[in-house]
């Protein structure tokens, strides 16, 4: 019966200790519940004789603290350098993480709007910043009911690029406050932190599939496109076809002089192969294309399908004998 009452007693304890948050954040001693004033010193009986005056010097100020004051012992957050060549800092309004240009395709308010539409977190766009609406902190050691209005702006120019978060408001059961310095810290750093890690992680997920992907053959078949001219129809998704063409077209000949990959296109500059190297790639005739500037264009028909043209500098489509050669060539080496 002792050690039934004893085993209640602890899980009692056990579960009004881990109710609530506040205990995470506060200091463990006695401090802040102490009501105990400052010393006094009182007169001391002379009996007639004359003391010297006391000095002020070493005398106890009174001072009057507030008790009921809270202090958060939590130890604040910064922004994390989690992405190759970046720095980060906080400089007391926002945080902010600021990377090379080529690294903005990949970190950018358009991905960071997908990021918050994907956590159903409202938001509005005004003059190229997104204002959230009220949202959680995302942290486990927060009071309940604790939201916060963020404010998120990108800024670039031609040799970096950077993305910054800030706390607009914070609000807690309904009633809003004034964030101190350390709340915006630590808030502001969290959210940056967060998002950054989420599109880090998706990138080199993206990296992973698509090095596994680019390694295996595509198989392949020669069409006409909708506007009538000669395609390569890839049996693959448009990332992974996107990377085994890039792989690809040198060895046929066409060096590769600009990506845009948010288009589809891939500027080229072709150069005709020796007739031995042109020999071990086809038995056909060595095509009869000018040396100078070519475009890919590849189109995603579908998650497992996508086309591609080599088209001239004006874009006007290869002569169909031509194109023959050029992509039944192409065939032979995607299928590698």
């Amino acid at each position: 019966m002792k050690k039934w009452l004893l085993t209640v007693a602890v899980i009692s304890t056990l579960t009004a200790c881990s109710a609530s948050n506040e205990s995470k954040q506060q200091a463990g001693d006695t401090y802040q519940k102490s009501n105990v004033d400052l010393p006094r010193l009182n007169p001391l009986a002379s009996g007639g004789v004359k003391l010297p005056t006391a000095s002020t010097e070493y005398q106890l100020p009174q001072i009057k603290v507030n008790k009921d004051d809270k202090v958060d012992i939590r130890p604040p957050s910064i922004p994390l350098a989690i992405i190759h060549d970046s720095i980060t800092r906080f400089d007391g309004e926002r945080a902010l993480i600021a990377y090379t240009s080529d690294q903005q395709k990949i970190y950018n308010l358009k991905q960071i709007e997908r990021l918050l539409k994907e956590q159903n977190i409202q938001y509005t766009r005004e003059n190229g910043k997104l204002l959230t609406d009220w949202a959680a902190t995302g942290r486990s050691d927060d009071l309940k009911n604790t939201q916060i209005r963020y404010q998120i702006e990108e800024v670039d120019t031609e040799q970096a690029a950077a993305l910054m978060v800030s706390v607009l408001q914070m609000k807690r059961n309904e009633t809003i406050y004034t964030p101190s310095i350390t709340d915006k810290q630590r808030y502001a750093s969290d959210r940056l932190n967060q998002l950054i890690g989420e599109l880090n992680a998706a990138y080199q997920k993206q990296q992973q599939d698509l090095s596994a992907s680019t390694t295996a053959p595509i198989a392949s078949h020669i069409a006409t496109d909708t506007n009538g001219r000669t395609a390569l129809i890839l049996s693959a998704p448009f990332d992974a076809a996107w990377e085994k063409l890039g792989e690809t077209l040198p060895k046929l000949g066409f060096e590769i002089k600009k990506d845009m990959s948010a288009r589809g296109i891939r500027e080229l500059y072709y150069k005709p192969l020796s007739q031995k190297a042109w020999q071990q790639i086809s038995s056909q005739a060595l095509p009869n294309l000018g040396k100078g500037s070519y475009q890919m264009q590849l189109a995603a028909l579908n998650k497992q399908q996508s086309a591609v043209v080599i088209s001239e500098e004006k874009k006007s489509a290869l002569a169909n004998e031509q194109a023959q050669i050029i992509y039944q060539s192409l065939q032979r080496l995607l299928n590698q």
